[in-house]
């Protein structure tokens, strides 16, 4: 059984969607929209080809050169995206997600911010064996080290609107105990870096921290090797973005008790005849 950070996450919000998404790969019933995943995808492709490849031919990139690269690596998103730009939620043209993300990639490069992707590798790939049979696998977006002296910093990317949003100290604790398992090396940093903001935040990290979410990550670990149910566990928060939504009788029947009454409905149910009273 291979297990990454995500399939680990998920099957902690809901044993259910993990087996249909990473076990039975079932196809989703939600239709699929990468509009909010263009933008991060754009600016995560940039700096992963600048930390592998360019920031050794060119490490300070005039402004002319980053549009030209972005812009080759905008078609091969589109290309390989699957977007319905006459979704209801869609507010950004193609041209806006393009421009947002040149501004930001200038602004970052221009910066003293392009520190953190220079001595850096980008998309580092860990498998770890565990006893429990399972497999940790997990791919690190950057891996820092000065350039003088020994510091070693792990961290991910997020094109996220709001610092902090949907995002959890466990994705990159889970980072830095592969790193740790597989090298035998502890971190001295982790964090978050936000392009739209240009701006880098870090988490905290201990032997005693990476300790203790070790021993979240192996019981969850075992749990997941030893279901055979796969039950349900529907919340607002697990069922919001879930590509299986629309075909999950638990999760439709848990949406349907969260639901406020309208007045309308609490007049009817009490027989009352004039709202208001």
């Amino acid at each position: 059984m291979i297990i990454s950070y995500h399939s680990w996450k998920e099957y902690g919000e809901c044993p259910k969607k993990y087996f249909l998404k990473y076990r039975k790969k079932a196809p989703y019933s939600v239709p699929r929209n990468d509009y909010h995943a263009l933008y991060g995808k754009l600016v995560e492709r940039f700096f992963q080809h600048f930390c592998n490849t360019w920031r050794f031919t060119m490490p300070y990139m005039p402004v002319e050169e980053i549009k030209y690269k972005l812009t080759s690596l905008y078609r091969i998103v589109l290309d390989t995206s699957t977007v319905d730009w006459t979704a209801p939620f869609i507010t950004a043209s193609q041209e806006d997600i393009f421009n947002q993300a040149f501004g930001d990639v200038n602004a970052i490069m221009n910066s003293l911010s392009q520190n953190y992707f220079l001595n850096t590798k980008s998309e580092v790939s860990i498998e770890v064996a565990v006893q429990s049979g399972a497999q940790l696998t997990c791919r690190l977006d950057f891996v820092h080290k000065k350039a003088v002296g020994d510091h070693l910093t792990i961290f991910d990317g997020k094109g996220s609107m709001t610092i902090g949003k949907n995002v959890e100290d466990d994705q990159v604790l889970f980072y830095a105990l592969m790193y740790y398992f597989h090298y035998k090396r502890l971190a001295d940093e982790i964090g978050y870096f936000y392009y739209r903001f240009n701006t880098y935040k870090p988490v905290p990290i201990s032997l005693s921290i990476l300790n203790e979410f070790r021993a979240k990550l192996s019981l969850r670990v075992k749990e997941m090797v030893a279901d055979s149910t796969f039950t349900a566990t529907p919340s607002a928060k697990a069922c919001k973005y879930c590509e299986y939504r629309l075909s999950c009788i638990e999760g439709m029947e848990s949406k349907a008790k969260r639901k406020r009454p309208s007045k309308l409905d609490i007049v009817e149910q009490e027989g009352i005849t004039e709202i208001g009273m």
